[in-house]
């Protein structure tokens, strides 16, 4: 009995990181971190700034995969609330963030043992939202066009759509090296609908790959 108890925990053990190790190849998740430019229209309205991405879900083939993508994006503001009346910048230090929760399948082209390619693109809900460094009272009232938002002479005043939910879209492409654990490179196209003219960046991120 002894005998049999031993041998059914040896295959036990044996048998559980071949499982696991199956599991996790029908499993795609990354984690990273970069530079984030912004273009188009919010080219004029924002610096560049930083990112930082996660996703996972299933992988259903060698090449093929589907994951839930969360990207965070930070930038300081510029060119913003300018006075009309005394031309003053009355950017107080203020950042723009943006978060994206996005449903991407993503296609893996050249893999080898030690090097591979993919490309990607989804869709899903985004957010934009100015963060306001406290200015305390200003010097004038003014407003931004391109935010939709106005502040007035004291702290109080503060008006517009300072976060705003929408739809956009994601595509891009990068490569991994090294295999098991990846470090991969990867730049997208992010498109936010916003009313005011779309709010659109490019990520070059860093990271690793599983």
């Amino acid at each position: 009995m002894q005998r049999i108890f031993f041998s059914a925990v040896v295959c036990l053990l044996f048998t559980t990181p071949v499982r696991a190790q199956n599991f996790l190849n029908h499993i795609s998740a990354d984690v990273g971190a970069g530079f984030t430019f912004p273009v188009g229209r919010i080219a004029g309205h924002a610096q560049n700034g930083f990112n930082f991405v996660a996703s996972g879900g299933p992988r259903f083939n060698r090449h093929f995969s589907l994951t839930l993508d969360f990207s965070l994006h930070y930038m300081d503001v510029k060119n913003f609330l300018e006075s009309p009346e005394t031309g003053v910048d009355l950017s107080f230090g203020s950042m723009v963030r943006m978060w994206s929760l996005t449903l991407n399948p993503s296609y893996e082209f050249i893999k080898q043992e030690r090097f591979s390619s993919y490309a990607t693109g989804g869709y899903g809900l985004y957010n934009r939202k100015l963060l306001l460094a406290a200015p305390g009272v200003i010097p004038a009232a003014a407003c931004d066009q391109f935010w939709n938002v106005c502040v007035g002479t004291s702290s109080e005043t503060f008006t517009g759509d300072f976060s705003i939910y929408k739809g956009g879209y994601n595509f891009g492409g990068g490569v991994t090296f090294t295999p098991h654990v990846k470090f991969f490179v990867e730049t997208r196209y992010h498109h936010m609908f916003t009313s005011k003219g779309a709010t659109t960046v490019v990520p070059l991120t860093f990271g690793i790959r599983w």
